[in-house]
């Protein structure tokens, strides 16, 4: 799955099939690939509503000194690498290492000398949060090929970094060495539980439906990072969260040739970061929201190679209020008391339009030769 922005959804490979041809691991069989995932976030919403105006790519100011722009621009680069192995015909174990490549475009007015806004990249990459995960088929897929369930169960660990700095310009002209933002950080602090499931079933011939999904659990309140000085009754808000997310999936995937090996495949699916976690302490700093996409979905299995392609499409946008936005509301209300003067505080996120999401994987066995196990 891939992160949207500044609504810092962090990497989880490993939720949907490459082939929907093959969709256990028998005993003692191995696969290894590597996923690749690519967005660039720039609509800036709070709420569903798109800032237009601050959309203007270059940024700067016109001759009365109207802000031009100052959109956030954030460029992000994936690589998965993906081990399974089936202990048995039913329960699989999984690990991915994920390592990411993000940039942060954005703008700055410098004060001391004075000029305009001045657009600047900063940069984090390094190792992501590894996952290990088991899953378990409910039914046996030696008979069940019409149809069948799976659940998981994964751990999170903290293994990418939450406090990656980086050289950035500031308003007096001077550079200095800053904690980038949570939205590119390569980790989040926090070692977290995912609980996942997935099911399909054979609607007729080579038409079938799926669902599949996830919720991490990430309890850590915060990781130690400061977004920011801290302002008076609001403190441990300036400090960034380790914040639970979750991803959903459903959806039609049909086999064009007699084979299966080529599928295609259209879901609708949904995935965010709440404004509250699970479990665990609130007073910390995210951003949070959810998108709702279009996927569009290609495979190819060659052999024991797989290919796929899955682009999802944002459609619906929205950075919900964070907990630190209604305690900073609530903060400034309770001293007005004309409830006719009460404030709304809203922050708001920057999002992509579409990622795209490459995938290859290959199968071998080091036990005895078998059979796959195939849907019909």
């Amino acid at each position: 799955m891939s992160a949207q922005g500044c609504v810092a959804v962090r990497q989880m490979g490993g939720l949907y099939l490459n082939s929907a041809s093959s969709y256990n691991l028998n005993k003692n069989e191995f696969q290894v690939g590597t996923n690749y995932r690519y967005f660039h976030s720039w609509r800036h919403f709070v709420g569903k509503e798109e800032q237009l105006h601050r959309q203007t790519t270059g940024g700067g100011h016109d001759e009365n000194g109207v802000e031009q722009g100052n959109a956030v621009n954030i460029y992000s680069h994936a690589v998965d690498l993906n081990f399974s192995y089936g202990i048995t015909d039913r329960v699989q174990l999984n690990v991915t290492l994920p390592y990411v490549h993000n940039e942060r475009s954005q703008v700055l007015r410098q004060t001391s000398p004075v000029k305009d806004t001045m657009r600047y990249s900063v940069y984090a990459q390094g190792f992501a949060d590894a996952r290990i995960s088991a899953n378990y088929w409910f039914f046996d897929p030696k008979t069940a090929y019409k149809g069948n369930a799976m659940i998981g169960l994964g751990l999170k660990l903290n293994t990418g970094s939450h406090d990656k700095r980086d050289n950035a310009p500031q308003a007096d002209g001077t550079t200095k060495s800053v904690v980038m933002d949570q939205a590119i950080q390569p980790g989040d602090g926090g070692i977290g539980v995912s609980l996942e499931a997935q099911v399909f079933r054979q609607i007729v011939g080579r038409l079938y439906g799926f669902a599949n999904g996830y919720y991490l659990f990430n309890p850590k309140e915060s990781n130690g990072s400061f977004k920011s000085d801290p302002k008076p009754g609001l403190e441990g808000y300036e400090i960034y969260a380790c914040p639970d997310q979750y991803f959903a999936r459903a959806g039609l995937s049909v086999a064009v040739d007699k084979r299966e090996n080529f599928v295609v495949s259209l879901a609708g699916r949904v995935e965010g970061i709440p404004a509250y976690d699970a479990f665990g302490g609130q007073v910390a700093y995210r951003r949070p929201g959810y998108v709702i996409a279009v996927e569009y979905g290609f495979s190819y299995r060659l052999n024991k190679h797989s290919f796929s392609l899955f682009i999802p499409y944002n459609i619906v946008k929205n950075r919900i209020q964070s907990a630190a936005d209604i305690a900073s509301q609530n903060l400034q209300n309770s001293v007005i008391t004309d409830p006719n003067q009460y404030v709304h505080v809203q922050g708001d996120a920057a999002f992509a339009d579409y990622s795209i999401n490459l995938g290859y994987s290959y199968r071998f066995d080091f036990g005895k030769n078998k059979k796959h196990i195939m849907t019909k």
